[in-house]
């Protein structure tokens, strides 16, 4: 199998202006380049450049996929944007990092599996994924909950280390979540486990505008309306975190005790196997449904299997054989064996001349 490498980077922003396409451009004979968009692909060969260096120059996220076993998302967020106090919790080494480039700082999720991928796509992973730093801009911590949960079942983690603080809504994910969850592969039952202290997303309380900018002094609101003539991105966020600090609206305390690892994987077993349980019940009930409604029209059964065999032909060899199990199920069911057995036997002896017919009855264990 050849080795995969996908890279692709992202404006979320702004676009590019045509010196940064032309500069960008430059950094790979392979690489495809549009105003928001850059993508490279390799078979042989690597990327020359630091990818998460070119994120900071240029772009706002950053995607990366390799069959060996890596990936790796990350975003470019300007410097103050972010809540470094409520993110640290979430931090893990060589994991989930926050690092700063110049006047960014750019969190670095790279989860890398040893078993590898096999045959992987990378293109449309990071569409589905961007969304995911507007919602970090906003204080919504779900997906670095989620990519530390990633980590702690890549890195091996000790039972007794805590979890971080659990983020409100892990039990109703967006789409851009869902795919998170799918791009990390992360267990479903340990999402479950993980989300079941997670308390629902509620709508923050309205600030009260006027009052809260009647607090701004003259100067501030004008370095505010100049700033917003000017285009200046993510303004709104940053007037609504303003105005929060004015009215001292802070971020409500964890309701929950955080569990730990090991607690979370207990969980995680023990809801599975309650899963397991009842899809075994399910399936069973269905069996049983099944061999009724066969035992209802047994004889009909016996004479469809006669028919198939009368029409000479493999596919409807393959069909009654098929019956033929499902009437064995029955007769096992009914503890009568002996009877089946006998009635297979007959078929066996009458139609002793289909060699196609006696090889399929074989394989199937019926004589």
């Amino acid at each position: 199998m050849s080795e995969y490498q996908y890279y692709e980077w992202q404006t979320l922003d702004r676009p590019l202006t045509p010196e940064e396409r032309a500069k960008v451009g430059e950094l790979s004979s392979h690489i495809q380049v549009t105003a928001s968009q850059a993508i490279v692909t390799y078979s042989w060969g690597d990327f020359k450049h630091d990818p998460i260096q070119v994120l900071a120059d240029y772009f706002d996220a950053f995607l990366y996929m390799a069959n060996w076993g890596s990936k790796e998302l990350a975003f470019r967020f300007p410097k103050g944007l972010l809540d470094l106090q409520q993110i640290e919790p979430y931090l893990w080494e060589s994991c989930i990092e926050l690092e700063p480039f110049g006047d960014y700082l750019i969190l670095d999720i790279s989860l890398h599996d040893e078993e590898g991928y096999g045959w992987i796509e990378g293109e449309g992973w990071l569409s589905s994924l961007s969304r995911l730093r507007e919602d970090l801009l906003e204080g919504d911590f779900r997906a670095l909950y989620l990519a530390w949960l990633r980590a702690a079942v890549l890195e091996w983690a000790h039972d007794e280390r805590p979890e971080p603080p659990v983020p409100p809504g892990l039990k109703e994910l967006s789409p851009p979540l869902a795919s998170f969850v799918e791009f990390c592969e992360l267990d479903e039952y340990l999402v479950q486990a993980a989300a079941e202290t997670s308390p629902p997303r509620e709508q923050e309380p309205a600030i009260p505008v006027e009052e809260a900018i009647g607090r701004l002094s003259p100067a501030e609101r004008d370095d505010f309306l100049t700033r917003l003539a000017r285009g200046e991105p993510h303004l709104s966020l940053k007037l609504n975190r303003r105005l929060q600090e004015l009215l001292d609206v802070s971020p409500p305390a964890p309701a929950h005790r955080l569990r730990t690892w090991g607690e979370l994987k207990a969980r995680a077993d023990q809801i599975r196997q309650e899963a397991e349980r009842r899809a075994r019940e399910e399936a069973e009930a269905k069996r049983i449904r099944e061999l009724q409604a066969l035992a209802a029209r047994e004889a009909q059964a016996w004479e469809e299997v006669v028919a198939l065999i009368e029409e000479k032909q493999g596919s409807s060899y393959d069909k009654a054989v098929e019956l033929l199990l499902k009437l064995r199920d029955l007769a096992d069911h009914r503890d009568s064996m002996t009877g089946f057995q006998e009635r297979v036997t007959d078929l066996q002896q009458r139609y002793a001349r289909r060699p196609a017919l006696q090889r399929r009855l074989r394989e199937a264990g019926l004589v």
